[in-house]
């Protein structure tokens, strides 16, 4: 499920910088783009790529991997583990990117930013529909409707008015 909070706005973006890239010139790298809800990524390599995309709120976890080789050329794998619905966790990995526990810090803040700014948007819905999860504590139900009140089960609560109306007739 992606709610969408305003148009969609660029964070960050990069690219491979792993030995293929180096031997081709550039002519075979794979780019990745991190807006304000997705995070795109390219797969693949010499015979092709296949381009994806995550939208932010089902991202799980973000984690860093680094060979030495990579350590030393200041770069490394940013692992985006996102749960699908048969249960099993997909792992995206955006490979040989330079500073990569700087660009796993800017996914999860994305990734915060999306469900705190979901979370405002329900709770405003709520509140303007006048039922807040917070109003009334466990075990209580949510306040009546005006002009109902509780009646025994098999009855129809109706106010005073429509009560009277019903006589007149």
């Amino acid at each position: 499920m992606t709610i969408h909070s305003g148009q969609e706005q660029l964070i960050w973006e990069g690219e491979t910088r792993n030995v293929t890239a180096r031997a081709t010139g550039g002519r075979v790298v794979l780019h990745y783009r991190l807006t304000t809800h997705y995070l795109y990524y390219e797969t693949g390599g010499i015979p092709g790529t296949r381009q994806q995309q995550i939208p932010l709120l089902d991202i799980h976890d973000v984690d860093v991997s680094q060979t030495l080789i990579q350590k030393t050329q200041h770069v490394g794998n940013v692992l985006v583990r996102v749960p699908r619905p048969d249960g099993v966790m997909e792992v995206a990995t955006l490979e040989w990117i330079p500073e990569p526990h700087h660009v796993r810090d800017i996914i999860n803040q994305a990734v915060h930013a999306m469900r705190v700014a979901v979370h405002g948007r329900q709770v405003g819905e709520r509140t303007h529909l006048g039922v807040h999860r917070f109003e009334y504590g466990a075990g209580q139900a949510p306040p009546m409707a005006s002009g109902l009140r509780p009646v025994r089960a098999g009855r129809i609560a109706r106010d005073d008015a429509s009560a009277a109306l019903s006589r007149s007739s």
